[in-house]
């Protein structure tokens, strides 16, 4: 695993941060590419948010909105067309810090595929990696995607990632706890619990624990679009 640079010093962020209220986009851009380091494309847009983060990577047409606070995590990676909406809360728990989460290989990470979207007031737990696959929505408000926990086994917290498919739909209010695979074209209904590694893609998923509850058509529009978040 590539080894990536610590988190800028907290006067760095927020002086990044600060500068961001009063200035415009581009100058924004160019602030958190001088002052931490960050890759973000001259096509990519940042918002008012507080981020704080060891690698920030931004491809064409990424964005990230405005009061969004992104903070203790190794790295996150956004592809082209991403979109971390406003108001989300995103935090981890750097890899290089070995009191807790002593798992082999853990990467506090969120990764974002090509036209994947977090849309607003959303809480993602990246203590151990979340992947967001292309063209995938969690949409709505108030979901959470959670990596860590007690093990009462072991009376230790553990850490495990998070992988959600590619073109899957995650309603209001849906929880998805660590080690949670989606399959692709997974639609989370509203107010759910996602948990295991179902194969079942392309279906309807519902309740506490969601289990599939209807297939859906590859062929739906949703499934074959190009484009990223649904107009």
């Amino acid at each position: 695993m590539t080894k990536l640079p610590p988190s800028p010093a907290l006067w760095q962020a927020l002086l990044a941060f600060i500068l961001g209220i009063f200035l415009p986009g581009k100058l924004r851009r160019a602030i958190y590419r001088a002052l931490l380091g960050y890759r973000i494309s001259p096509e990519a847009n940042i918002g008012r948010a507080y981020i704080r983060v060891g690698m920030l990577v931004m491809s064409e047409g990424a964005y990230i909105g405005t009061l969004s606070v992104i903070r203790n995590v190794d790295k996150v990676e956004l592809g082209k067309g991403a979109i971390i909406g406003t108001f989300n809360w995103i935090y981890g728990f750097p890899s290089g810090i070995t009191e807790h989460f002593q798992e082999a290989g853990r990467a506090s990470e969120l990764i974002m595929g090509e036209g994947a979207s977090l849309t607003s007031r959303h809480i993602v737990d990246c203590t151990s990696r979340v992947t967001i696959g292309a063209f995938t929505t969690v949409a709505g408000f108030y979901s959470q995607i959670l990596t860590h926990g007690i093990d009462i086994r072991t009376n230790r917290q553990t850490s495990r990632p998070v992988t959600i498919g590619k073109y899957c739909l995650i309603g209001s209010r849906s929880t998805i706890v660590k080690g949670a695979v989606l399959p692709e074209g997974t639609v989370l209904s509203a107010g759910s619990m996602f948990r295991g590694t179902p194969e079942e893609s392309h279906h309807i998923y519902s309740g506490v624990p969601a289990t599939p509850v209807r297939a859906l058509s590859i062929d739906d529009p949703y499934f074959t679009r190009l484009n990223g978040p649904v107009s």
